[in-house]
């Protein structure tokens, strides 16, 4: 126990700072944007669901890069860990490819989801300018993956903390038009987001055919690209890329919903789950540990290794989350006045947050087993899963409770309560039924 905490909390910690890095990024953006006008924050808010919704899915489709890497770690294969990143790289791109087709079509979308048509215009002119930018995204997860796979997370951390940086400045330049560049507001912020992910994927790629060490992992080796010979790099990819497009397409259906009810609401929805993002961002970082270390037992074979990462896994979030939990019911009103100085969005926001808090348990738990399993390769039954609780349960509650019963934004928060709980046991009965199984093996 000692040992798998310290190697979890070693593995953790740089995971964790990374992932908060990615949605500062995005916290900034809402933020710089929410303080230009509550207008250009709705065109954000409700460009980015189309967009966040294909970044998910494209991020579940390369788990595959860290599950195998993490495999071919345990197991001693190094070269076999490098051909996998090698092989990730263009899967990346031909992935990130479809989604800026997706992106290019940003009003029309928009508008057949049934939001009202200046929403969808300034949404969909969002839209086209972070599509340049998902390519690059593909990317920079499949050297993420890669490094985390090998117990290297830390370089993904510095460019992420870099990135923070430059985004900043960006936002400063484009949101409020600086240095002579007129004020762009939630396009500007766009452009951004598309420019600080160039620069992550490149400079991830260059640290690591640089790294210490390249030459174990064959990285400059030419890898054959055929296409059954990276079957299950795509395979594993599949039900992970379905399970968070599950997922998130439930949350993205809420957006909607919000969008219906009129911008107040749909701007405090992007609020609370910026707001909510960040704790999750630690729960994402320890779910993604979690992963590693089961998907290295398993490549050593080690059972009862297997059982006890996955366990300390939730523990040791259950142990982060508590105090999280704790600011966002004390501070709720507080939290909100951060992103906008409107009192009527900040009054329709800190319901929401208080509700994030309880979300946070439940949906935290659900995220680290669930990534437990995919590390030991249990692929299409979590998929399910996700599906029943985030689909077919959340949304028909969420139009329920917001529309039939009039409880607003409220409404949509307490059906994603509902679902995380029913996914948490779902999917952690999932994992120690397996595990029960292994050890009635001989």
């Amino acid at each position: 126990m000692k040992r798998q905490f310290s190697e979890l909390v070693r593995l953790s910690l740089p995971i964790v700072l990374q992932r908060l890095g990615i949605m500062t990024m995005g916290i900034v953006d809402t933020m710089m944007v929410g303080r230009y006008s509550a207008q250009e924050l709705a065109y954000q808010s409700i460009g980015y669901v189309p967009v966040a919704t294909v970044i998910v899915i494209s991020l579940g489709l390369m788990m595959g890069t860290m599950v195998l890497t993490s495999n071919a770690y345990g197991a001693g294969n190094f070269k076999l860990c490098g051909r996998i990143w090698r092989q990730s790289l263009p899967y990346g791109f031909a992935l990130g490819m479809m989604g800026f087709g997706v992106c290019l079509f940003g009003e029309p979308l928009l508008l057949l989801l049934g939001q009202q048509p200046d929403i969808a215009r300034g949404g969909g002119v969002v839209m086209r300018a972070v599509a340049f930018g998902i390519p690059m995204t593909c990317i920079m997860l499949a050297c993420t993956f890669f490094l985390e796979g090998i117990n290297r997370p830390q370089p993904g951390m510095v460019c992420i903390l870099l990135a923070n940086v430059i985004n900043v400045f960006l936002n400063w330049i484009f949101v409020y038009g600086n240095l002579g560049f007129d004020p762009f507001g939630a396009v500007g912020s766009a452009w951004a987001t598309t420019i600080v992910r160039t620069f992550l994927a490149v400079g991830l790629i260059y640290y690591i055919l640089n790294m210490k060490g390249h030459e174990i992992f064959a990285i400059r080796q030419k890898v054959d690209m055929r296409f059954h010979k990276w079957k299950r790099l795509r395979h594993i990819g599949y039900g992970a890329g379905v399970t968070n497009g599950a997922e998130h397409m439930g949350f993205a259906t809420l957006e909607i919903f919000a969008g219906w009810i009129g911008p107040l609401t749909l701007g405090a929805v992007a609020i609370a789950f910026n707001v909510y993002g960040v704790p999750f961002m630690v729960a994402y970082g320890v779910a993604g540990a979690t992963a590693v270390r089961v998907g290295i037992a398993l490549g050593r074979g080690d059972r009862g290794d297997l059982l006890l990462a996955g366990t300390c896994g939730i523990v040791f979030n259950f142990m982060l989350m508590l105090p999280l939990l704790a600011v966002l019911l004390i501070f709720p009103q507080k939290i909100s006045g951060f992103f906008t100085h409107e009192s009527e969005l900040v009054a329709a926001t800190t319901p929401l947050i208080i509700l994030t808090a309880w979300m946070l348990l439940l949906d935290s738990l659900q995220t680290v087993i669930g990534n437990g399993l995919r590390g030991r390769r249990d692929i299409w039954a979590p998929t399910v899963l996700y599906f029943f609780s985030y689909i077919l349960v959340m949304i028909p509650l969420a139009y329920y409770l917001t529309f039939t019963l009039g409880r607003g934004g409220e409404g949509l928060f307490e059906s994603m309560v509902i679902a995380s709980l029913i996914s948490a046991v779902l999917l952690t009965s999932r994992f120690y039924y397996l595990s029960y199984q292994d050890f009635k093996q001989p």
